[in-house]
């Protein structure tokens, strides 16, 4: 997949993402605009730290592709504020019963990449 953004859809994501890190950032311009799911973990991760008090932004830098999602200690609403803008950044949509099977970070890689490729059939 390549498709080359215009400035207005760059700064739109910009503005849409503008609470996550720079690195967050660009790796979602990237990934709308090469399809690398192997930024999927660096879009995550971002989107996460958005939403972390700053006392567990640790839990989530030691956070491995084997971590457990309830390791963070997200609550339900924010975890679906973070459900929210992932599906927003990778253009998926994400089903509330489909998250059932998602527990651990490597999981959430999983899903998407599968949600991707389905998207492409």
């Amino acid at each position: 997949m390549s498709n080359t953004l215009t400035e207005e859809e760059i700064a739109e994501i910009k503005q849409q993402f503008k609470r996550c890190s720079d690195d967050t950032v660009d790796a979602i311009v990237s990934f709308r605009q090469t399809g690398d799911t192997s930024l999927l973990p660096r879009i995550v991760k971002g989107v996460v730290q958005r939403y972390l008090p700053a006392d567990k932004a640790g839990l989530l830098k030691d956070a491995t592709e084997d971590s457990n999602l309830s390791e963070l200690q997200i609550e339900s609403l924010t975890m679906l504020e973070i459900v929210l803008d992932i599906q927003d950044a990778v253009d998926v949509v994400i089903e509330d019963a489909e998250l059932r099977e998602v527990k651990t970070m490597g999981d959430v890689r999983r899903f998407l990449e599968l949600k991707l490729a389905e998207k492409k059939q």
